[in-house]
């Protein structure tokens, strides 16, 4: 009697360890975990070999590669503004704001740089992807969300087979910003602009907008293959 009554109570235990695997099984049968961005919006789906931490630890790579780019431009900008006003500042970023990104980029082996709805340089319009991604974060402002902080990240892959997470962080307009991007800047300025910028959309901007965003793209290890 005793034997058979263990027999059922183990037989009940393995049953439910089995029910939870299965669940999880299910899970990662779909393709991916999926998590919410800060509004809540299940918009970012995480391939089912990644766990939480590994999306922490992306995330972590691509802030920090944000904040290396926007204190290394600020501070060349603020420079150059000291020394010859904000026709210094529109040389900086003129001749040196891509080469300072492509640094970051070769240093920490990965692609940073800006983007935004109304460019200046085309070579920073948006692909599909962040122009969706600023559309969103505009939606998400109208809805009034504050700007500050706000972020998005999904992991995609691509034409060849790579698995990239990519990474948008909205930039604010700030007083700094507004020398070259206000709705009036110096004839000066303009005249500058107008020379390097011929088809430039990146004026009329006010303190506080969103000006466009920092955008990252981390290219992850294949399926199956070790990681050194």
């Amino acid at each position: 009697m005793k034997t058979s009554l263990i027999l059922i109570l183990l037989t009940m235990v393995i049953t439910g360890i089995a029910a939870c695997s299965g669940v999880d099984q299910e899970n990662g049968d779909a393709g991916g975990n999926a998590t919410a961005d800060k509004a809540g919006k299940p918009a970012k789906m995480i391939p089912a070999t990644s766990t939480v931490a590994q999306t922490e630890r992306n995330l972590e790579v691509c802030r920090a590669a944000t904040i290396k780019l926007g204190g290394a431009l600020k501070s060349a900008l603020m420079g150059a503004m000291g020394e010859d006003g904000p026709v210094g500042a529109m040389n900086v970023c003129h001749d040196e704001a891509e080469v300072i990104a492509q640094r970051i980029c070769e240093e920490d082996g990965l692609e940073v740089g800006r983007t935004s709805r109304k460019f200046r340089n085309s070579s920073n319009a948006p692909d599909e992807w962040e122009k969706a991604g600023l559309e969103t974060f505009a939606a998400r402002i109208a809805a009034g969300e504050k700007l500050q902080g706000m972020e998005m990240w999904a992991t995609v892959t691509d034409a060849d087979g790579r698995n990239i997470f990519r990474y948008l962080k909205a930039i604010s307009t700030g007083a700094l910003c507004l020398k070259c991007h206000g709705a009036e800047p110096a004839p000066e300025v303009a005249e500058i602009l107008a020379e390097f910028y011929p088809e430039d959309q990146a004026v009329g901007f006010s303190a506080g907008e969103m000006r466009g965003a920092f955008t990252v793209q981390l290219e992850l290890p294949r399926s199956g293959a070790s990681g050194s």
